[in-house]
């Protein structure tokens, strides 16, 4: 085998490994169960919601994408974060068009709470989740998704820096003030509940 061979080769195993084609329909499908719920819970996060419109948005960005799969060229995990920019784009599009930020108050608490709960602790969690969402919609746009990314589709800093092309430091010390925030505001919020 000569050198050139060697190198063409060993191109072709690296490439192989980064490479995801999502050409194919069935391509596009598996990619489709592969990231659907964290594109949902992406677009829930940062939305609020209604239900409805969190589940035309995740139809639509996955129509966005097999419009534009021509132009991906990357790996697998590549493709779930040009998923979430195809998202967050749909967001700010919506932002856009209704000129002003409205969240629905009422979320579905149902998706959050868990069934098997007892009466008493499901009451308590509905109102926790509630406060909390109220809270979570109140943050500017950057900060929310960098919480939705971290505490509901489970990233890690390092993916979340990467993603926002941003210093793991920035990431690291915004995540903390605004958790700090939240905290504080909450402890406030009790307070002004006991009085």
């Amino acid at each position: 085998m000569t050198k050139a061979m060697a190198l063409q080769t060993i191109k072709r195993y690296f490439s192989s490994d980064t490479s995801f084609s999502i050409t194919d329909a069935s391509l596009f499908s598996r990619l489709y169960e592969k990231t659907y719920l964290s594109v949902f819970r992406y677009l829930y996060g940062l939305t609020g919601g209604p239900l409805q419109e969190v589940e035309d948005l995740t139809a639509e960005v996955y129509a966005r994408a097999w419009k534009t799969r021509e132009n991906f060229h990357g790996n697998e995990r590549a493709a779930l974060g040009w998923m979430l920019r195809i998202a967050k784009n749909l967001v700010i599009d919506l932002a856009r068009n209704r000129k002003v930020r409205d969240r629905d108050e009422e979320i579905d608490v149902d998706l959050l709470v868990d069934p098997d709960q007892v009466p008493e602790s499901d009451f308590i969690t509905r109102e926790q989740i509630a406060t909390l969402w109220q809270m979570l919609s109140s943050l500017p746009d950057d900060q929310r998704e960098m919480l939705v990314l971290r505490y509901i589709l489970g990233w890690q800093v390092k993916q979340i820096t990467q993603y926002l092309d941003r210093t793991e430091n920035n990431v690291s010390v915004t995540m903390r003030r605004t958790l700090n925030r939240l905290q504080r505001d909450l402890s406030q919020l009790q307070e002004k509940d006991n009085e």
